[in-house]
């Protein structure tokens, strides 16, 4: 049995009826050039980004294969949380886990994405239920963290990543640019001038070393 979680921000679905497929494609970057006399060469690279595309059922009553952690929820409930996850445009973690057929439990892992795109659709004959077919991309700058289910809930085993912050200051050193310095310490090259402004730096070409700059 399979068990598949969303979670961002802090907050965690877990999904009433686990996908009974997920199709996950890894996008090709090879390039294939012509070189004079010799014909063509196919130049490879690394795998582009993972796609993966799942359709999922949102049961509008208590069915016996509905799988709940907090008591039954109605579709809107999750269809609330995948309008947020696509306004938000954050990241989502995909957490999946397997259980064996003696009731072991195992870890399969995780992936942090983006929802690309979804589609809810009604069905004739299955008044209350919806079913959303869902595309996601993952994130290039994945990590995994670790999960364990404990009695019939998810928790995360051990801390997950602080995001990190700005130094409050910044001693200029030989060979430093104003862009070279936001670019490292604030993530944003083009944040040169807020440092210039933030400093009652008029030339943000005119920096020296030693100089210490209040990010």
């Amino acid at each position: 049995m399979y068990r598949l979680y969303l979670k961002q921000d802090g907050k965690q679905i877990l999904l009433p009826v686990t996908p009974a497929e997920m199709e996950t494609k890894t996008g090709n970057r090879n390039k294939t050039v012509y070189i004079l006399n010799f014909g063509e060469m196919n130049l490879p690279k690394k795998p582009g980004l993972q796609e993966i595309r799942f359709t999922v059922l949102l049961p509008g009553r208590q069915y016996s294969f509905v799988q709940t952690e907090d008591g039954f929820h109605e579709p809107e409930y999750f269809l609330n949380y995948f309008k947020e996850y696509k306004a938000a445009a954050k990241l989502v973690q995909l957490i999946l886990f397997r259980r064996m057929a003696d009731g072991t439990q195992l870890f399969c892992g995780n992936i942090e994405v983006l929802l690309e795109d979804y589609t809810v659709t009604e069905k004739g004959g299955e008044q209350g239920d919806f079913w959303v077919e869902m595309h996601w991309k993952e994130w290039k700058a994945a990590k995994s963290i670790r999960y364990s289910i404990k009695g019939n809930a998810m928790v995360e085993q051990g801390q997950q990543r602080q995001a990190k912050h700005p130094a409050a200051a910044y001693t200029v050193q030989k060979g430093d640019c104003l862009w070279n310095i936001a670019k490292k310490q604030l993530g944003d090259g083009t944040k040169y001038k807020e440092i210039a402004q933030k400093n009652g730096i008029a030339d943000p070409n005119r920096i020296y070393p030693g100089q210490v700059l209040k990010l």
